[in-house]
């Protein structure tokens, strides 16, 4: 899989709105990834705050960050990885929280569709039927893609802004309307 995001600033509980909204409508999955968990803050905010109860996982692609986040991770509900072929294929939610870009803006442009689309391949085989992909502050639109179209639909929510990171359309144009989606349902 090619390298998404490689900037890996993150903090803790950083997108309360829509964490608490997904907890609204899914209150009791059994198992989460954090796809691109970087330091392992959104795992320990997904415990700590909104799914004590559940099995969540971080994966991420640096293999030193994930080795720092196994040697002080302290919460029995969290595992960390750094290779998509050790996880197994059975998530209820997947967090896509600002992976699907490069940023900051210079980067922004060497991302591509192709990227963006080879990478959901990848995120769609970890998740069940009928579970739930949260994707935020992504370059491009998960409803232009292929997949979306054969095996998703749209979860409306409340909470409408997706992100501080340009949209732009599979044929490179950039979107000067808000994009209010970030929530679906995968149905088949």
């Amino acid at each position: 899989m090619e390298i998404n995001q490689n900037n890996h600033s993150t903090s803790y509980n950083r997108y309360p709105e829509i964490f608490n909204e997904i907890k609204e409508k899914i209150p009791k999955p059994n198992k989460i990834l954090s796809f691109g968990c970087s330091t392992g803050l959104e795992c320990n905010t997904l415990s700590e705050i909104y799914y004590p109860n559940s099995k969540i996982i971080g994966l991420d692609i640096n293999e030193k960050i994930i080795a720092e986040n196994k040697s002080k991770n302290k919460i029995k509900n969290i595992e960390y990885y750094s290779k998509i072929d050790d996880l197994s294929t059975d998530f209820d939610i997947i967090f896509v929280m600002s992976v699907l870009c490069k940023w900051p803006q210079p980067q922004l442009d060497k991302y591509t569709f192709k990227t963006f689309t080879e990478t959901l391949q990848y995120i769609d085989k970890l998740l069940n039927k009928n579970g739930y992909l949260c994707i935020y502050n992504s370059k491009y639109l998960f409803t232009e893609t292929k997949l979306f179209k054969k095996k998703y639909e749209i979860v409306e929510t409340k909470h409408v802004e997706t992100g501080f990171v340009y949209k732009y359309t599979k044929n490179n144009k950039k979107i000067n309307k808000q994009y209010p989606i970030f929530l679906f349902k995968k149905i088949s």
